[in-house]
């Protein structure tokens, strides 16, 4: 039957007034950049560079996860795929084809210890999207000191850090995946002994989006931001031999970075691949920083990875290794990776997954 000429032009405005996928796409993508970049300008509107150094807070938080994002020398947020996503980009957990634990532990300098634990997992009829929640604990015993004692008191008390988080990551397309996440934060400076503590909070945001090409993908993310952090309590303070005055601690600013990414496969033959990553870091309390990275994969088992820091002054270049096994269902990953510093030792990494 033939279709009246009116009713075929309102089913073409109709089909013209739809946007296609590639146009949604492109909306949703260029709407999450903008919200990341407002974020990010805002927050560092009055940074700095150098001269802020050591003036936030949570510093704990800025010590990566994973032995493999370490060995690519902290250059994951555009590979982000394993559990420990939710720490470098949410939205990479939509990567993973299932549910997937991860365990990892740092030896980080003047002997402190740093675990780090993951769960993430595909959500029961919301297709596309993933959730997960992880924990992060750093501690270390120390020696109380005063003005009159500087080689200690006697007394000893526990330095440690603690958070806990959860995200959700959904894929709006398929190729863009938009991540959140929300973490629960404590500082303790030696509460043990009357010290204070900071309880709050801070947020993760995320993109990956996947370009198509040799399997490029290009990932911003803005991590750690929130209010300002402040320890509960007060101290006193004292003004030669006058009475000393209570005062309230001040607020320091969550340690928020902002990260844009680049990753892709360089070469691919027979056995063998190579994917190269670029990215930018810009943390609240210095300027800039460039890194690089490469991971060879053979027989999708055996994997060699190295990164380096273009313009760091420490712990510039990072190496690792990690096996893939596929053992009765369970996808088994083992990664190791080290950095060297030539004032401050080498920090060494492990961690395991288990996909399943």
């Amino acid at each position: 039957m033939a279709i009246p000429l009116s009713g075929a032009r309102r089913a073409r405005s109709a089909s013209a007034s739809r946007p296609s996928s590639s146009m949604r796409e492109k909306r949703i993508l260029v709407a999450a950049l903008l919200l990341l970049l407002a974020s990010a300008a805002a927050w560092g509107a009055s940074d700095l560079g150098g001269e802020r150094v050591a003036t936030n807070a949570g510093a704990f938080l800025k010590i990566g996860v994973g032995a493999k994002a370490a060995g690519l020398g902290e250059a994951f947020a555009s590979v982000a795929d394993d559990a420990s996503a939710l720490f470098w980009n949410p939205a990479g957990i939509t990567n993973l084809p299932g549910r997937e634990l991860h365990l990892s532990h740092v030896e980080w300098i003047a002997d402190i210890g740093y675990d780090y634990f993951a769960y993430a997992q595909p959500i029961p009829y919301f297709n596309g999207m993933n959730a997960g929640i992880h924990v992060g604990t750093l501690r270390t015993e120390m020696m109380e000191t005063t003005e009159y004692q500087p080689y200690g008191t006697g007394r000893e008390f526990t330095y440690s850090d603690f958070f806990v988080g959860v995200a959700a990551a959904r894929m709006f397309t398929d190729k863009l995946a938009i991540g959140l996440g929300l973490k629960y934060v404590r500082e303790e400076y030696g509460a043990s002994i009357g010290g204070p503590a900071i309880d709050t909070w801070c947020a993760d945001f995320g993109t990956f989006y996947r370009i198509g090409a040799r399997d490029a993908v290009f990932s911003v993310t803005l991590l750690n931001f929130g209010p300002d952090w402040k320890p509960d309590g007060t101290y006193v303070e004292y003004a030669g031999d006058a009475v000393g005055e209570e005062r309230d601690f001040e607020s320091f600013a969550p340690p928020t970075s902002f990260r844009a990414s680049v990753s892709g496969i360089l070469w691919e033959k027979r056995n063998f691949r190579q994917i190269g990553v670029v990215e930018m870091n810009r943390p609240p309390d210095n300027s800039e920083s460039y890194k690089l990275a490469t991971e060879v994969l053979y027989l999708k088992t055996l994997a060699l990875r190295t990164g380096y820091h273009l313009n760091a002054d420490e712990l510039k270049w990072s190496g690792g290794m990690g096996v893939l096994l596929d053992l009765g269902g369970l996808r088994e990953k083992v990664d190791y990776a080290f950095t060297r510093s030539e004032y401050l030792g080498r920090v060494d990494r492990i961690s395991l997954g288990i996909g399943f």
